[in-house]
């Protein structure tokens, strides 16, 4: 396996392929906006603000990756977990699905000389990606919106 392999398999993990951890896809699948929203006295960020969140990080980085210049200066981190533009939830999933859709097309445009160059930023974003999914997990799981059976596809 190549890290062109290698990467894109990983993206696929965090984003739509269930394996040795639960994908984004799997996550937050039967979320309504109103449990996305949720939070309680205990609760550091809602569903819907960690997926902002990765939202914004995934087309930030799918951005440069691409080459394209931005503007975004990042002052404080807690203002990525806000959606300023107040998204539904359903146009918020949509935007982070088709940011990681974009994701994957970008890689399998790009060759395996480009893929290393961005090796470490795209091993961060899927690292990333991964912590917030466990998250989302978490506050699924401590408030019964967690089905069991979804769990992990690790086979040896």
């Amino acid at each position: 396996m190549n890290t062109k392999e290698l990467i894109l398999n990983q993206f696929e993990a965090s984003y739509n392929r269930d394996t040795w951890f639960v994908s984004l896809k799997t996550a937050v699948e039967g979320v309504g906006s109103y449990q996305a929203s949720y939070k309680n006295e205990n609760s550091t960020h809602s569903i819907m603000e960690i997926v902002h969140h990765l939202y914004f990080y995934n087309l930030l980085e799918l951005n440069r990756f691409k080459g394209i210049a931005d503007n975004v200066s990042i002052k404080d981190n807690k203002t990525t977990f806000s959606n300023a533009e107040e998204m539904s939830w359903e146009l918020l999933l949509n935007k982070l699905f088709k940011t990681m859709k974009d994701w994957l097309d970008e890689m399998k445009r790009c060759d395996e000389e480009y893929i290393e160059r961005y090796i470490e930023s795209l091993t961060y974003i899927n690292l990333h990606n991964a912590y917030h999914i466990g998250q989302i997990l978490q506050i699924r799981k401590s408030h019964g919106m967690w089905d069991e059976n979804k769990g992990v596809n690790y086979t040896v």
